[in-house]
């Protein structure tokens, strides 16, 4: 009878988590920019349940900013190591990314910039590369972007809205797979530090 009820409580928790990972998490991000003003919210949800609804920015950066400033020290000495570690690595973390470029689905991406430079032609110049970019990104059904300039000061001010569906699975059977290797898990214990 133990073993019955051992199992039952396996099974509900392995559907619990397989279905965290089958089910996709939709990501959205919203940010607007005008002048030295920055606003926007970031929102994650699973299952029409909201799990993380921020504001951006949060009062709380900022305070955070300051006391990391206070306790960050940069060791120089640990550059190369942890580049060696990163290039050892390496292959293993290409797959992780690899694996989250497949899980990653574009529901909207939507991208308004004004965008002025101290000279009217590099403005033109820089706008017209832009317009260029636009219209292959713009093929796309799902995704919009849009670019105008601004000949007469230098700014650079617009919007981005992004709207994701993320499903884990994928990316949390790569990172299994690579943090069993060692100089993954190396890599790791390094940046932690």
């Amino acid at each position: 009878m133990i073993y019955i009820i051992l199992a039952i409580i396996l099974l509900i928790f392995l559907l619990i988590i397989s279905s965290f990972l089958l089910v996709p998490f939709h990501i959205s991000l919203n940010l607007f920019k005008r002048g030295s003003l920055t606003q926007g919210s970031f929102r994650m949800s699973w299952m029409r349940i909201r799990f993380i609804r921020r504001k951006i920015p949060s009062e709380g950066e900022k305070k955070k900013e300051k006391k990391e400033k206070e306790k960050e020290k940069f060791y120089w000495r640990r550059i190369p190591e942890t580049v060696s570690l990163f290039v050892e690595s390496f292959p293993y973390i290409r797959n992780i990314l690899k694996a989250a470029m497949k899980s990653i689905s574009i529901k909207r991406f939507s991208c308004d910039v004004v965008m002025g430079l101290d000279s009217p032609v590099d403005t033109a110049v820089v706008s017209g590369y832009l317009w260029s970019l636009a219209s292959i990104v713009n093929v796309f059904p799902k995704v919009y972007l849009s670019v105008k300039p601004d000949f007469q000061e230098r700014r650079l001010d617009g919007s981005i809205m992004v709207e994701l569906k993320v499903r884990l699975l994928r990316i949390v059977l790569a990172f299994v797979r690579a943090f069993f290797k060692k100089p993954v898990r190396q890599f790791f214990g390094k940046m932690r530090r």
